[in-house]
């Protein structure tokens, strides 16, 4: 009998793990329904393309070279969303006149942004790779920010009237500590995303100019490699799978 209270209590990881053998089996029939291993590989061709992957040093190059471009990108726009959205918090006027730019940001089709600066950029793939990836993680890190400002408990931005809400010494000494849950909670999630960005940008440019697991796995398909291809797929997807688990074990930090 007391192995109900255990199922019960792990009820979520084993409903989870059985999730993840469906989703193999599922690989597993359409390979099989396919019949073409050129054209959709089985589970021993994709876990055989994951150990060439990982032994390769062309995939570890890539993978620095993506998360360099997701960092500066990241690194720039956390800059302007601390500074536009700590007066967007603090002056209401200024984020009713910024919301019609942030909400562009936000409902702007990835794709079209992609085509659009890599024409202005005069074909150059890396500018257009990190101006994008700046352009979409931005919206995320601003609103990040604004929200933490304007969840301040009530009580110390009572306090705060005394000795001045907009000075230099309890902006930077109560109003960002207070808020920098907010924002680090932001930078976790646009983590995630610069990198899915950075990876489409280097997918939908094609271009021999640029490097990075969007360019690999690019070259995989053109080689008709479908096996490393999904390989590397799957690579990305545990890397956003573990950036989802430190989000989630932050936000019950956040909670507490």
């Amino acid at each position: 009998m007391k192995i109900f209270p255990f199922l019960k209590k792990y009820s979520k990881y084993i409903y989870e793990s059985l999730g993840v053998i469906f989703l193999l089996v599922l690989v597993e029939i359409i390979a099989i329904l396919i019949n073409d291993p050129l054209l959709f590989p089985g589970i021993d061709k994709i876990f055989l393309g994951l150990g060439t992957i990982m032994s390769n040093k062309s995939f570890y190059l890539a993978f620095f070279e993506s998360f360099l471009r997701t960092f500066i990108a990241i690194f720039s726009s956390f800059i302007l969303a601390f500074v536009l959205g700590l007066i967007a918090g603090l002056f209401s006027k200024v984020k009713y006149f910024l919301s019609p730019l942030v909400g562009l940001l936000k409902l702007a089709p990835t794709p079209c942004i992609v085509f659009v600066l890599f024409l202005v950029s005069k074909g150059d793939a890396y500018i257009t790779s990190l101006v994008i990836t700046f352009l979409v993680v931005f919206p995320i890190l601003y609103q990040s920010f604004v929200s933490g400002i304007e969840n301040i408990d009530p009580y110390i931005k009572s306090s705060l009237v005394i000795e001045g809400f907009y000075t230099r010494k309890t902006i930077f000494n109560v109003i960002v500590p207070q808020a920098s849950p907010y924002l680090l909670l932001g930078v976790l999630n646009s983590l995630a995303l610069g990198v899915k960005v950075s990876i489409v940008s280097e997918i939908l440019v094609g271009s021999d100019s640029i490097w990075g697991l969007g360019r690999l796995i690019y070259v995989y398909k053109i080689d008709a490699n479908f096996d490393l291809m999904i390989a590397m797929t799957l690579i990305i997807v545990i890397f956003f799978a573990f950036i989802d688990l430190l989000t989630i074990v932050f936000k019950k930090i956040l909670k507490k």
